[in-house]
């Protein structure tokens, strides 16, 4: 089989090796170049498929692999087979690619094409340049432990098993820690399962290593833990107060995040899972601040759920400017709390999600509380994010100080997604001398709530005021989301307990 542009572009293309064109760096010597290169197919996708060179040559610096994209529509031979690509040579979010124009599928390959057996050490630095020489190529790895589940992306990160390593947090930069992702298929793990027998190819995504299984190759996977544990309402003499980043809960009208399937047709089972999570797990909070609500219908909808029935909640939301749609809302028990008053407060020349100031009032005590819902989302990126995140606390500072000024005497609590982890300079600008972090109140806690790229991070809080706080029994964020696998696209979404990408957080105390 051959597929080719022209014969005049095949006579401009310069033959050469996969090492050669891989290089000794990350970014290929030959990028731009217009290259013919030969070598065993050893896994194919629908994207594209890699092709190894088993005898390239002899340097442990240089990887004998690379990606064949096939967006094209040139075709892959079938695994095993020997090819010759032409092609221009591309670097695709740090992996070295091949932009096939034609490819010539030659038949068996009379030998075969190991999997190396993956063993980077733990330094970042020097994980990367081992795993830069091994890019493209067929590995296989140890039996590793799940340190990271599947996200929306369809990646679960992995650590290998002897390190001990089950989790890694923010500051852990090991260079152990692989992405596993099946392109043609969907690869389902959780926290803590073990995997044995994954082998692939070495991908180089923007996110770090990932080996891309092979299809109809799937690991082995023992599951290491169990359903969430179920959360109980806060009992007599106790209130309770969270928050919930409903992860883009869209009213089922116009949600701009689905492609498969129609708003409306996914909307009851959004309803059904999300009203289960705030019911089952998080035990219906007298208070809930929510993030990324389209609509008080959704929230209303949300309220009104078998579930969540027996909590009489109320909710509380103002429609704002934010491109996605998506809000801050609140819900509270009407038999707990009596709604005083609420307004969305933007902040001038912010481009980020108002926040929500809701004022109540206890039915049994009349203590008042004021609760500022927040979410610190930016469309900005870097450093402008950073500054835009540390903005809105000086804003959200001042909201604060204002609510003393004119309810003395009121309990504040500032909730929500506040996008940055806790030795942040937005967290350490609204909690110097103001407002009380309750993360890590436990002795062994390191607090997450939600996870990026394998890490697991802090990003949601409860920060209270100083009479609020001297009155915590309790406080946690409940791991009933992050740390389980995210659905594939069109699967049931009650097969999983996870309800969002985030988990919520919960402070109970005492009453008055």
């Amino acid at each position: 089989m051959s597929l080719s542009l022209t014969l005049s572009s095949l006579l401009a293309a310069q033959t050469s090796k996969t090492c050669t064109v891989q290089g000794p760096t990350s970014t290929p010597p030959a990028l731009g170049t217009r290259v013919s290169v030969g070598g065993v197919v050893t896994a194919a996708y629908r994207a594209g498929f890699f092709l190894q060179d088993p005898n390239c040559d002899a340097d442990a610096a240089t990887s004998d692999a690379l990606f064949v994209d096939g967006a094209a529509g040139v075709g892959a031979p079938p695994v095993g087979n020997r090819a010759t690509v032409t092609g221009r040579v591309a670097n695709d979010g740090g992996l070295t690619t091949i932009v096939a124009e034609s490819v010539s599928d030659e038949g068996r390959y009379a030998g075969s094409v190991e999997a190396v057996r993956l063993n980077p050490p733990a330094d970042a630095a020097a994980a990367a340049v081992y795993l830069e020489a091994h890019e493209g190529m067929l590995v296989s790895l140890a039996a590793s432990r799940v340190v990271a589940a599947t996200d929306e992306a369809g990646v679960a990160y992995v650590m290998p098993e002897a390190s001990g390593v089950t989790r890694l947090y923010a500051a852990d930069a090991d260079g152990r820690k692989m992405g596993l992702v099946a392109p043609d298929g969907w690869f389902a793990a959780n926290q803590n399962d073990r995997v044995a027998d994954a082998a692939g190819a070495l991908a180089h995504t923007l996110d770090g290593f990932a080996v891309w299984l092979r299809s109809g190759r799937a690991p082995a996977v023992e599951s290491g833990r169990g359903a969430p544990t179920a959360a109980s309402p806060a009992p007599a003499g106790q209130t309770s107060l969270g928050t919930y980043d409903l992860d883009a809960f869209f009213d089922g009208a116009d949600d701009p995040a689905v492609e498969d399937a129609s708003s409306a047709a996914r909307y009851p089972a959004e309803l059904a899972v999300r009203a289960q999570s705030i019911a089952r797990y998080v035990g219906s909070p007298d208070v809930l601040a929510v993030q990324e609500v389209e609509s008080l219908g959704a929230l209303q909808d949300l309220a009104a759920q078998p579930e969540l029935i027996a909590a009489g909640y109320r909710a509380v939301l103002v429609d704002g400017a934010d491109p996605r749609g998506l809000d801050v809302g609140l819900l509270y028990r009407e038999g707990r709390f009596a709604l005083r008053a609420f307004e969305a407060r933007p902040a001038a020349g912010v481009a980020a999600r108002a926040p929500l100031v809701v004022q109540l009032q206890s039915v049994a005590s009349g203590e008042r509380l004021t609760v500022i819902a927040c979410d610190f989302a930016t469309a900005a990126d870097g450093p402008e994010a950073a500054a835009v995140r540390l903005a809105m606390a000086d804003h959200v500072r001042a909201l604060v100080e204002e609510v003393r000024l004119t309810e003395p005497g009121a309990g504040i609590a500032v909730t929500g997604n506040l996008r940055d982890v806790e030795d942040s300079a937005p967290l350490q600008r609204l909690t110097a001398g103001l407002l009380h972090n309750l993360g890590g109140r436990l002795p062994a806690d390191r607090p997450y709530s939600v996870v990026a790229a394998g890490l697991s991070l802090a990003s949601d809080y409860v920060l209270l005021d100083d009479a609020l706080a001297a009155r915590v029994v309790e406080s946690r964020v409940l791991h009933v989301n992050v740390d389980w696998a995210h659905p594939a696209p069109g699967a049931d979404a009650a097969a999983t307990p996870r309800a969002s990408d985030h988990d919520p957080v919960v402070a109970r105390l005492r009453t008055p």
